[in-house]
């Protein structure tokens, strides 16, 4: 018997981690996962009213379908989600952003502590965010090969909602940059393919790739954006996008994880690891 899809979602009782919550519940009703609630506090005297206010939070969403459960944890918000999303074990994050400068202090320095602290693929969700069943999902592939990590995930999800991938590449005038593209969207879809998934693979002019990337979601209505962040690489072709893609126009939400340093080992080993 198959395991129950988990859904961690971190609430900090504002209204966008609680449309978070709504999000996940929905998607949780559709393939008939499980919800954990996570509120983080930097003290133990904050334990008895956090607690008592995210029972109050599960109880309101409460159904017969969906199993809520909460978590208080004291600690660290932009460090330990991550880290709890692995010790226990849940498939996915679904994580409510507030607005772009506080994403700008979470994806800048010192650190990306949310997404780069975790193995779990994350879900960030807009306060108009809502949930659709997810019938086609657009997944980037850059220059670099860590950038197609993000399709082992994706393709998990596919499964779930039997989703049609979409994977969008950049043309370029560079005859090497083209070559590269077009080997890391190889890898993708065949990776896909092999598991038994739909795809199309499409290249957008490199004028201006995130308004042509937003314009191709809207075009096959796209219910989930994919691709990876990288946390320590130096790129000049994606080193805001995951930033710029979480507070996209049409409040799609973003599916990221952080790209592991593939500098070393097989070429494309880290998918199927």
């Amino acid at each position: 018997m198959a395991a129950t899809f988990q859904y961690l979602v971190p609430i900090d009782f504002t209204p966008v981690t609680e449309n978070a919550l709504v999000f996940a519940l929905d998607a949780a009703k559709y393939n008939h996962g499980d919800i954990v609630l996570l509120h983080i506090i930097a003290h133990a005297k904050e334990r008895i009213p956090a607690e008592k206010n995210l029972r109050d939070l599960a109880a309101k969403y409460q159904s017969p379908d969906v199993k809520i459960t909460t978590r208080v944890v004291i600690g660290k918000v932009l460090r330990d989600i991550g880290l709890i999303a692995d010790s226990i074990g849940v498939q996915l994050v679904i994580m409510g952003t507030h607005n772009t400068s506080a994403w700008q202090k979470i994806f800048g320095s010192p650190a990306m502590s949310v997404v780069s602290n975790s193995n779990v693929p994350i879900v960030l969700t807009q306060q108009d965010t809502s949930f659709h069943k997810i019938k086609s999902i657009v997944m980037t592939v850059d220059l670099a090969r860590e950038s197609v990590q993000v399709v082992k995930y994706a393709s998990q999800v596919a499964k779930v909602f039997n989703s049609k991938i979409y994977l969008v590449g950049q043309r370029y005038s560079d005859e090497i940059f083209m070559k590269k593209i077009e080997v890391n969207l190889k890898v993708a879809n065949g990776y896909l393919q092999d598991h038994g998934l739909e795809t199309t693979v499409h290249l957008l002019d490199e004028s201006n790739f995130e308004k042509g990337l937003i314009e191709y979601c809207r075009e096959v209505k796209a219910d989930l954006l994919a691709a990876t962040y990288y946390q320590d690489m130096f790129t000049i072709f994606s080193t805001s996008l995951i930033q710029s893609l979480a507070q996209n126009e049409l409040s799609i939400p973003v599916m990221t994880l952080d790209g592991e340093d593939t500098s070393s080992g097989a070429q494309f080993g880290f998918i199927t690891q």
